[in-house]
């Protein structure tokens, strides 16, 4: 039986504060969570890294939601999936190759491209692929979410650009030298809205601008305060970790009355 409350919550920078491990005191109030709440993951990660980390922590999930809301997965059930169309990856290989960046796509299983991630304990089970030439490889391949990775004083004008020339896809700024791209109408928000039920008070956690329409979508929203201005803006409150917004949850629950 659905509880009244759905908490969805990003990982990395915020249910994974290091993008390693769960804090202790996270794993703790995801616990409390569970007393009154359905709990549900929606990242830029694939389901397969969701999925690693359910494993790891012996966690609980209602919906799995991967590549910004790409992937659909209920209790291992796929609801939805949408990756990008050959036609897009072909373009978007040709801009990456013009301008020389550093990028990696993620089919679910393999992330490949021109990246090799400094810090391997940030992979949760995920090879990475990184090539000199890895172009024909991903064409060959059903993507679902492109990472760019311009410096750090360019990411903003590619970000720019990219929301110009590829106006039919979604393009999100996730950190400051990280860039991600996934088909049109896919975003975290457009998932929430096609789950959450009339009865259901949604409550979300984030920390990046994948965020936002998340954000705009649930009842109640908590950013981290290592966020973006504009990202804490979007939200309801601004927490410094997980564990404090589920804290001021359950004593806005208790003020207000909601029985779960």
């Amino acid at each position: 039986m659905a509880h009244k409350i759905l908490c969805v919550t990003d990982l990395d920078g915020t249910f994974v504060k290091n993008s390693v491990d769960v804090r202790p005191e996270d794993l703790q109030a995801y616990q409390r969570l569970m007393q009154y709440s359905d709990f549900a993951i929606a990242t830029g990660r694939s389901v397969k890294e969701i999925n690693y980390l359910v494993q790891r922590n012996h966690l609980q999930l209602k919906y799995a939601i991967g590549f910004n809301g790409a992937m659909i997965v209920e209790q291992g059930n796929l609801l939805f999936s949408q990756p990008l169309e050959q036609e897009n990856v072909i373009d978007l290989l040709a801009y990456i190759q013009q301008e020389k960046l550093i990028f990696d796509a993620l089919d679910g299983e393999e992330r490949i491209g021109n990246f090799d991630h400094e810090d391997k304990r940030r992979l949760w089970n995920m090879p990475i692929l990184c090539l000199d030439d890895p172009y024909d490889l991903v064409c060959e391949r059903q993507i679902y979410k492109f990472n760019i990775r311009p410096e750090v004083s360019k990411t903003a004008s590619y970000v720019q650009t990219l929301k110009e020339q590829f106006s039919h896809l979604e393009v999100y700024q996730s950190g400051g030298t990280r860039i991600e791209v996934t088909a049109k109408n896919v975003s975290k928000g457009s998932s929430l809205q096609s789950l959450k039920t009339h009865d259901q008070l949604v409550v979300t956690f984030g920390d990046s601008g994948n965020d936002i329409s998340m954000f705009e979508k649930s009842d109640l929203s908590y950013c981290m305060a290592h966020a973006p201005k504009a990202v804490q803006e979007a939200a309801t409150y601004v927490v410094d970790h997980f564990a404090d917004a589920v804290k001021h949850l359950e004593k806005l629950l208790y003020q207000n009355s909601i029985k779960a």
